[in-house]
């Protein structure tokens, strides 16, 4: 792990070079962030005050719904399009941010404005995508599910080698759509075969900061609790006013720890995928971070 974690740090830093030249590529992952809390905002909502009014009209109804298979179907297809609603809203901007970080990447400037019309370009490849995502995620979801209550610790490793595996096979599968414009299955296929060709079986540089994440993740939550705990411990107006300080502090840390990583990984990503493609590192990148992002076949 630790050796990991230096990895991870070292990809960090030799991307966040690049998103100091290019800060603008933070405002993708913000937008996305608002967007998607907008979105269940607004389905959270719509619901509530009939939930509230017609609760005793409405349970007989859902305890039919409950026993009725039907009307179990119905519900887990309102279901299954709110989540592809929330997955089309996150690779749209994901879409918007790769196209960005190739431009930064190529030493030219990019905009948001032109993020979101090569976005709004691959719109069809978006929603093709998003639909794949969506339904393999709930596949592995509930086949891990099934594997734990069967294999308990052992299910649940054998359910996550499974997701670990379609997320390493589907590394490139973003940079593909932005540069390729590849419909979802050929963009699978694609970034498979780029994987293959360049490290054979890899180990995506992803986990790592996805890893560094949930260290500045810890950071975030502690700060919080910290304040909280201030907050509950002492009643003095500075205790208070203290308490709310460290809570607000954790909580825009995290928010501020999600958003650069965000950018931070994607930056990445972009420049494995040129490297991967064309044999370049990207001037913008450490050849040495990016060569070794990938472990190869043994």
């Amino acid at each position: 792990m630790a050796g990991q974690l230096a990895r991870g740090w070292s990809m960090a830093k030799a991307s966040f070079s690049v998103l100091k030249h290019c800060p603008k590529l933070t405002v993708f992952p913000v937008i996305s962030g608002a967007v998607l809390l907008l979105t269940v905002g607004l389905i959270v909502l719509s619901l509530l005050p009939q939930a509230h009014l017609l609760y005793p009209i409405t349970r007989p109804i859902w305890d039919k719904l409950g026993a009725n298979p039907s009307g179990q179907i119905v519900f887990y297809v309102a279901a299954f399009a709110v989540i592809y609603l929330l997955t089309v809203i996150a690779v749209f901007f994901n879409v918007a941010l790769i196209h960005c970080a190739l431009r930064c990447h190529a030493g030219q400037e990019p905009s948001v404005r032109e993020g979101i019309a090569a976005a709004t370009a691959r719109l069809p490849q978006i929603l093709g995508w998003a639909l794949v995502a969506a339904t393999v995620g709930i596949v592995l979801n509930v086949f891990e599910g099934v594997l734990r209550d069967k294999l308990g610790f052992i299910g649940s490793l054998i359910g996550g080698l499974f997701e670990f595996g379609w997320t390493v096979v589907t590394y490139f599968v973003l940079p593909v759509l932005v540069t390729e414009g590849l419909g979802p299955i050929a963009a699978i296929k694609r970034s498979s075969t780029i994987l293959r060709e360049k490290w054979g079986e890899s180990l995506a540089g992803e986990t790592r900061f996805g890893l560094l994440g949930f260290l500045f993740g810890l950071q975030a939550v502690a700060l919080f609790f910290i304040g909280l705990a201030v907050e509950l411990s002492y009643g003095s107006t500075a205790a208070l006013g203290l308490g709310a300080l460290l809570m607000a502090v954790g909580v825009v840390y995290g928010l501020a720890t999600i958003v650069v990583l965000q950018a931070l990984s994607t930056i990445f990503q972009a420049g494995l995928y040129l490297y991967a493609t064309t044999g370049q590192v990207p001037a913008t990148l450490d050849p040495v971070v990016v060569q070794g992002a990938f472990r190869p076949k043994p």
